[in-house]
């Protein structure tokens, strides 16, 4: 497990290395909320039974747990999923692997789904769920014992994640009462 997690925290730095300019102060906390929900995630498919590799092994979970939020600080938005579908998509294509580039954006534009958006194990719903876990700090787990998620906590500290998320709503709030939250789904 060691090994494959230092893998993967190389993986998800090399992708988010162009953009460490434009996250600045927020680069670690965004860097370990990407990795708190991969490893939630791989958690969550473990739970499940299914056979398959873990999904933070599969390239789909990676590209749209990197690119999920990154639109919030590309584009200066917090009306961010399309951004962060367009930047999933150029990476994609600049990996020569556009044929899970449909799945990728499904999964970034579902993953603030109010409702579930299909079976526990359907990529889009495991990243979901993933998701929700981290950004409720945990409050919200889906049968995940507390004790796993705090320490994915432990190993990626939060380094200001949750601040910085209340921040942005409370100033989105501000500008747009009307539309606080525009990235949620129904």
């Amino acid at each position: 497990m060691t090994q494959h997690a230092s893998e993967l925290d190389q993986a998800i730095a090399e992708r988010l290395e162009p953009w460490t300019a434009r996250l600045g102060a927020d680069r670690k906390a965004y860097f370990h909320h990407v990795l708190r929900v991969l490893r939630a995630a791989d958690l969550l498919f473990a739970q499940s039974g299914e056979p398959g590799p873990p999904p933070s092994s599969r390239e789909e979970f990676r590209t749209a747990a990197t690119f999920h939020d990154l639109g919030i600080w590309a584009a200066c938005t917090f009306d961010y999923l399309e951004p962060s579908c367009a930047l999933a998509h150029d990476w994609l294509i600049a990996h020569d692997r556009e044929d899970i580039a449909c799945l990728v954006a499904e999964m970034i534009r579902d993953h603030h789904r109010v409702r579930s958006a299909s079976a526990a194990t359907d990529p889009a719903e495991l990243l979901r769920r993933a998701d929700l876990i981290d950004v409720t700090f945990g409050a919200r787990r889906y049968g995940l014992p507390y004790a796993e998620y705090s320490a994915l906590l432990r190993r990626y500290p939060d380094s200001g994640f949750h601040a910085r998320l209340l921040e942005l709503i409370v100033r989105r709030a501000l500008i747009h009462p009307l539309s606080p939250l525009p990235m949620l789904r129904w």
